[in-house]
């Protein structure tokens, strides 16, 4: 009988799945563990320490950094945890998606971040990042999100790495209190890259936009065409990462992630590290945090396009200075005279999350201890009801989890490891495919009775803020969209994989890239905001004390 994480009992032997020396296949027979009755909350075994801070899922939230190579470590990465899903989800179409080791310099070693519950962007399917191995070094890989169509396995394209962001004026003031600027973005037209530029649209309450943007991957750049994702209170539940002691615990040690990290905490303790590509959350405040590369996410949007920042804004327009006081906060808690949240988890005490305080003004900066809960309590501070999933159920999430996201990675890593004579010059579609996850009821979740998408199905019309002229079109503007679907940033990807190609402008031969004109917002009309879920109140009502 050996050591477990909390919400898991003793198990049967399991394989410890690796990435770096496994090569998966479909085919492969996973056999799905015997689970025992849950262990109680607060139960964690000796080598195991649960950070009430850390970086946040990639899965569940990225931010549009420049895609650079990522550092180089000095230590191998363990080999990955065998990670169980827990024994509740949030209700509607989650997939489960597996944790990872991240990197943690204060320590100067690995932590894991543990798996979490993910409403997936619509038609869009993870792929994992993993590490590699550089001489004696190792560099993450990092992941991201690949467009896929039609329920059908999707390759990838690597592209040349694209041309620094141009130096472009500033938007201006928004021409309507709910609209908000997207950013420009490099394309590639076929031949080289052409700036396509930026333009104003509507905000689609309880959604955030992603603006297009690449990942940056050892074989190429990986284009990201811009989609609309849930905020962050819906898109699922994220949970603690952990510190593990692999020698203490053993070489059989299974984890269930059972501490749920309170979205509030989240938003109010955000920051970006451009070097990673990765947000993190909680205490990173103070000068040693700053010579690492990270920068709170409030004072990062002042000069970057910052989608959950911006929807935060348009949330809190009530208060036009909402950004300056999250601002001014920072400042103070650098300073050492407002209180932080603290960096590990009193697992004896987390019953609920009560207590998590949203920050409004700096005077009023208190019950921050309470960063994490249960699933079933994060989620109903959230507005979710949750879903209790049986032992069966759970084995067959993380047998469907092993099979398609791990075999994904290892084949990524296979192929991203192939020999390269320096920086591409063209774009190259390979045989990486991306297969989809099975939809809740045919094979992966049990499917919820009586669970509605996200998206009521209900549209409001609105008028274009900035169409540009017919005559400007041309072929490199997207299709209309005569459905209502909300604004278009990119047209659909070509055959081969990647973004579309755009109509070369005229000067082809050595000129510099002309700046093209803005993508139309939809088709007939306008851009359209779909309300959430109609059994919770809008976003926009919600106010935060």
């Amino acid at each position: 009988m050996f050591a477990y994480f909390t919400r898991l009992a003793p198990v049967g032997v399991l394989l410890a799945i690796s990435v770096f020396s496994v090569d998966y296949s479909a085919s492969q027979d996973f056999q799905p563990p015997r689970i025992e009755p849950a262990a109680a909350p607060g139960d964690v075994p000796k080598g195991v320490e649960v950070q009430a801070r850390g970086p946040v899922h990639e899965a569940f939230a990225t931010p549009l950094t420049e895609a650079k190579p990522t550092p180089t470590v000095g230590k191998k990465p363990p080999m990955p945890i065998e990670e169980m899903p827990p024994d509740e989800r949030p209700e509607g179409d989650v997939v489960w998606i597996g944790g990872y080791y991240a990197w943690d310099d204060d320590r100067a070693d690995f932590l894991w971040v543990s798996g979490c519950w993910r409403i997936k962007p619509e038609n869009k399917e993870w792929v994992p990042g993993y590490w590699r191995e550089i001489g004696d070094r190792w560099q993450w890989a990092p992941g991201f999100w690949a467009n896929v169509q039609e329920q059908k396995a999707q390759p990838v394209t690597y592209y040349p790495e694209p041309p620094v962001q141009p130096n472009v004026a500033p938007p201006g003031e928004p021409p309507a209190a709910d609209t908000f600027h997207l950013p420009g973005y490099w394309m590639w037209n076929g031949e080289r890259y052409v700036w396509r530029a930026g333009y104003w649209t509507r905000v689609r309450p309880g959604y955030v936009y992603v603006a297009s943007h690449y990942r940056w991957t050892p074989y190429g750049h990986v284009f990201v065409p811009g989609y609309w994702d849930l905020t962050v209170s819906r898109r699922g539940v994220l949970y603690a990462p952990i510190y593990v002691d692999t020698v203490v615990v053993g070489p059989r040690y299974v984890y269930t992630p059972y501490y749920a990290v309170r979205d509030t905490i989240v938003l109010d303790t955000l920051f970006v590290r451009a070097s990673y590509g990765s947000y993190y959350f909680g205490d990173y405040y103070g000068p040693r945090y700053v010579a690492f590369g990270f920068e709170p996410c409030v004072v990062y949007s002042r000069r970057h396009y910052e989608p959950i920042i911006v929807y935060e804004r348009w949330h809190y327009r009530d208060n036009p200075r909402w950004h300056d006081t999250q601002v001014t906060l920072v400042f103070e808690r650098n300073a050492g005279r407002a209180p932080v949240p603290p960096r590990t988890v009193n697992v004896t005490k987390v019953t609920n999350v009560t207590n998590v305080t949203n920050v409004t003004n700096v005077t009023n900066v208190t019950n921050i201890n309470s960063v994490v809960g249960t699933t079933k309590t994060v989620a109903a501070a959230q507005g979710q009801k949750t879903v209790a999933l049986d032992n069966n159920t759970r084995a067959q999430v993380h047998q469907s989890a092993v099979k398609s996201q791990q075999t994904l990675a290892a084949d990524r890593r296979k192929l991203e490891s192939s020999p390269t004579t320096g920086p591409i010059s063209a774009p190259r579609t390979t045989s990486l495919n991306v297969p989809t996850t099975p939809k809740p009821g045919s094979g992966g979740l049990p499917k919820t009775p009586g669970a509605k998408a996200p998206n009521d199905g209900k549209t409001v019309a609105g008028p274009v803020v900035s169409p540009p002229a017919k005559a400007d079109l041309g072929k490199a503007g997207p299709p209309t969209n005569p459905k209502g679907n909300p604004p278009v940033v990119a047209p659909p990807p070509n055959t081969k994989g990647g973004p579309p190609v755009v109509t070369p402008p005229p000067n082809t031969k050595g000129s510099p890239p002309v700046v093209g004109p803005p993508p139309r917002d939809g088709g007939k009309g306008a851009p359209v905001v779909r309300p959430p879920d109609s059994k919770r109140p809008p976003e926009d009502t919600k106010k935060k004390k």
